[in-house]
């Protein structure tokens, strides 16, 4: 999909089916290098080459707790108490596998407010260290502030906002070409991203990618050839998908792109306009170098007040900025031979007419 037919060159598209390329990560395929025996290039080095995610094919594999995403641990009084099996959960298996566990606590859902409630099941209070490093993303998921909680015997803890379990919900497409005309706010700097795709199927459906449902946007890159790429597929934490080994497919345009001309701006040389332009010019109807003028010829030329200029020749034509200053004496003279020019292209132009008439 052209952002500008207009300049576009050429086109090439690239198909990556993710079982046929090397893998740079072990057990992660999400992660691979890309080599073409059939280079992508461009003519010249005025030239753009602009990368754009077509399509995508993507299993709905990955769980939403991991160990990959560092979210399946929950510690209590500074040891490692809750540890989640690795898989995918929804509330309501979750919040029963949390109260099955050895962790002192029963877990409820509320569904009309979306938050979940721990009980402590223990003799004793305990202090959930939601703030320790490796219970941090668990907490948020579940809902809880990072900060440290005590919980007396018996006592109830609510989430302090909504439970989301969704804890992939976009996946970027890195690349190691550099990209020179994408910003992200992780650091609000330019990164080698082609574009993202929205996580909207539900676990074990289809990710698809469709291009209509976004603005028409590729990446930049200002390189002479392309014969090898390295694609990386990470949620919006920067981390590696963990699709389980399960294959997929997408699919990569690249379009050439001729810059477009820049826009000749109006520049003046000495006291001249470069551009072509009408000027106003007065006819005399008394004899110009000694020829007379016929009284039909005076007729025509009074009902005349102005000539295009592109019928006696351009008043300055185009011509390069000078290096050096044009001192005030220079452009004087510039002038009077300009004006000499343009009286005798004038006189030329009436000989013309008188001839027509005798013609006539």
């Amino acid at each position: 999909m052209s952002l500008n037919l207009e300049t576009i060159d050429n086109s090439y598209l690239l198909f990556i089916r993710s079982k046929e390329v090397l893998q740079l990560t072990p057990n992660f395929n999400s992660n691979m290098k890309i080599d073409l025996q059939a280079g992508i290039s461009r003519s010249n080095a005025l030239q753009d080459i602009h990368i754009q995610l077509n399509s995508c094919e993507i299993p709905h594999s990955f769980y939403n707790f991991s160990s990959n995403l560092q979210n399946i641990n929950l510690y209590v009084d500074g040891a490692s108490s809750l540890v989640l099996t690795e898989q995918h959960y929804d509330i309501y298996e979750l919040v029963a596998f949390i109260t099955a566990s050895s962790f002192p606590y029963s877990a409820t859902f509320d569904t009309q407010k979306n938050k979940i409630t721990l009980t402590n099941t223990d003799a004793t209070s305990h202090t959930i260290n939601f703030s320790q490093s490796d219970s941090k993303k668990l907490a948020t998921a579940l809902g809880f502030n990072q900060t440290d909680r005590v919980v007396g015997s018996g006592a109830t803890l609510t989430s302090d906002f909504a439970v989301n379990l969704n804890t992939i919900h976009s996946i970027f497409i890195h690349t190691n070409l550099a990209v020179n005309n994408v910003i992200t706010t992780t650091d609000g700097n330019i990164r080698n991203i082609i574009n993202k795709i929205p996580v909207k199927s539900m676990y074990n459906e289809i990710i698809n990618y469709n291009p209509t449902e976004n603005i028409n946007f590729s990446g930049v890159l200002n390189i002479n050839e392309i014969r090898s790429l390295e694609i990386s597929l990470r949620d919006q934490n920067d981390l590696l998908i963990d699709f389980n080994n399960v294959n997929f497919e997408i699919s990569i345009i690249f379009e050439i792109h001729n810059r477009p001309p820049s826009v000749p701006s109006i520049e003046r040389i000495g006291s001249m306009s470069s551009v072509p332009q009408f000027i106003p010019q007065s006819l005399p109807s008394v004899p110009i170098s000694g020829i007379p003028l016929t009284p039909l010829q005076k007729t025509k030329l009074q009902k005349s007040s102005s000539i295009p200029i592109t019928e006696v020749g351009q008043y300055s034509q185009p011509q390069p900025v000078p290096s050096i200053p044009i001192v005030a004496d220079e452009k004087v003279k510039e002038d009077k031979l300009l004006s000499d020019k343009f009286n005798n292209e004038l006189q030329k132009k009436l000989l013309d007419l008188e001839l027509i008439d005798e013609i006539i």
